[in-house]
């Protein structure tokens, strides 16, 4: 029987009363209520599927009680669980179904769907509807402990999205390792604001019900909704994507004093700049903890408040049970602060890529995880991120860390966020840009800016034009999007070097 369900029958046998779950609208359930839920949800999804094969079942919702209760009683089934992006088109929906083997697929609340003859569509209000006794002959098929339960598609940011394999066993020792990390209670009150078909959403969503803990849902993110949601609801515990963090940095200072309920916050996805983590370590009023990760293998390393001083530029030490080695192009380990890709091994990394061996085989060498991130150690092993691997810019034959230049232009008082990529030169290879949005209440000086970062950059790094928009595009998940960027701006055709190459010409 799925380790997943027995966790959850189990706290509610020893906590029914305890609140499990308050959903985006308000509505509360306690564990008691969600069990019956699941234990009715998995007899009407039993009517509907084949006895004789373990089904994979796509889930089309948002963040909602009724998802989670759907999860549940699919892990019962022992049926493997596709969460989707509910905002995909349904050109992509198909696609996603077909790539994962799926055969039914659940749609939330006034979503029509049509994917073909061979994929079952079933809206949530048909499943609540069904009657089904309780006496039915329940037999699932066998279930083993390193069985595929969830496949999570990748984002897709930087390529198409790779079919992610984790088992039930993957899922507890993942939610066991946060517990261990945060010191997560059955007291706390966990807040999700990612959606469950991202690795984060489904990390906290499992955090917070299989240690009998209270669930605080959000279906869709804005700064003053998630800073009411955490007074509201008397949130303790949560983990933000970091573009989140950024677009809560003038709420976290104007209304900080609001948020005496939390007592830790952990920041995910991508590195922050110093500036916003040194206020949330110093001034937030609770525990800070940036870390380092992938769907593929959680959390690689962690950064904790009292190493922020020392080590604040760093993505924190290697977790517990974790390897971390920095890799060169010929998979050979590189010594101490030599910048390379960062390669991974640990108990909790996931079961390969769904009907994709070569892509799994090509993403590992002995046993290590290649992440496609660049970065290094220092002499006490802690890891610096440096730049995502893809978004590396080779300009004039140099490698460029998008990252070192955010940094440097995020320092400057009238920029609120940037993103730093390179685009198609013919000259350079790659001409550096930098897309910038301002801060509001700065007025807009593009020459100050680069009079700024040209004195902090040798000229190698400085970017050749920069790009002022009043916001950055994120993926769905609410990761920056530079292959979007990367996309519109080679769309322009900028020939950007001209200049350059004018005055290489002359000399």
């Amino acid at each position: 029987m799925s380790t997943l369900y027995n966790r959850l029958q189990a706290t509610a046998v020893d906590r029914p009363d305890h609140k499990a779950i308050i959903g985006c609208d308000g509505v509360e359930v306690c564990y008691q209520e969600l069990i019956e839920r699941v234990k009715q949800f998995s007899l009407s999804l039993f009517s509907q599927l084949k006895k004789d094969v373990r089904p994979h079942v796509a889930v089309l919702m948002g963040n909602s009680i009724e998802q989670i209760v759907v999860t549940f009683a699919l892990s019962r089934l022992n049926a493997v669980v596709v969460p989707l992006n509910p905002e995909l088109k349904d050109e992509q929906v198909c696609q996603a179904l077909s790539s994962t083997a799926v055969g039914l697929v659940i749609v939330e609340r006034g979503r029509l769907l049509s994917c073909g003859p061979t994929v079952q569509v079933l809206p949530i209000e048909t499943l609540i509807s069904l009657s089904v006794e309780e006496n039915v002959d329940f037999v699932i098929p066998p279930w083993n402990e390193g069985d595929t339960f969830l496949v999570t598609l990748s984002s897709g940011a930087t390529g198409d999205p790779k079919p992610i394999m984790l088992s039930e066993q993957s899922k507890l020792k993942r939610a066991q390792q946060t517990w261990s990390l945060y010191d997560v209670s059955a007291d706390d009150v966990v807040l999700n604001a990612s959606p469950f078909f991202h690795s984060l959403g489904q990390r906290l969503t499992f955090v917070a019900l299989l240690k009998g803990a209270t669930l605080v849902l959000m279906d869709r993110f804005t700064p003053q909704r998630w800073i009411d949601t955490v007074v509201s609801a008397g949130v303790t515990f949560t983990i933000c994507v970091s573009s989140h963090l950024y677009a809560l940095r003038e709420q976290l200072v104007s209304q900080g004093k609001r948020l005496h309920s939390l007592r830790t916050i952990v920041s995910s996805s991508a590195a922050i700049d110093k500036e916003l983590k040194d206020y949330l370590f110093e001034q937030l009023g609770c525990a800070f903890y940036e870390i380092y990760g992938a769907t593929e293998i959680a959390i690689a390393s962690n950064l904790e408040p009292r190493d922020a001083s020392s080590k604040s530029a760093s993505v924190g030490a290697p977790c517990r049970g974790v390897e971390v080695v920095i890799l060169d192009d010929q998979h050979q380990q590189l010594p101490v602060k030599e910048v390379g890709e960062i390669a991974c091994r640990s108990a909790l990394v996931f079961s390969g890529y769904l009907s994709q061996p070569e892509q799994t085989e090509a993403a590992h060498h002995q046993g290590y995880f290649l992440t496609g991130d660049l970065g290094y150690l220092d002499e006490e092993g802690y890891l610096y991120f440096v730049s995502r691997k893809k978004d590396m810019i080779i300009s004039g034959g140099s490698n460029i860390y998008p990252l070192d230049i955010e940094t440097v232009i995020l320092e400057h008082a009238s920029i609120s966020e940037c993103a730093v990529i390179g685009i198609k030169d013919s000259y350079l290879g790659e001409a550096i840009i930098a897309v910038c949005v301002w801060q509001q209440s700065e007025e807009q000086q593009e020459w100050a800016v680069r009079q700024w970062v040209n004195g902090q950059l040798p000229p190698f790094q400085r970017p050749l034009k920069y790009f002022f928009v009043e916001q950055l595009p994120l993926t769905a998940t609410g990761k920056l999007n530079k292959r979007a960027l990367r996309e519109e701006y080679n769309q322009l055709g900028l020939d950007l070097s001209e200049m350059i190459r004018a005055f290489n010409t002359s000399s």
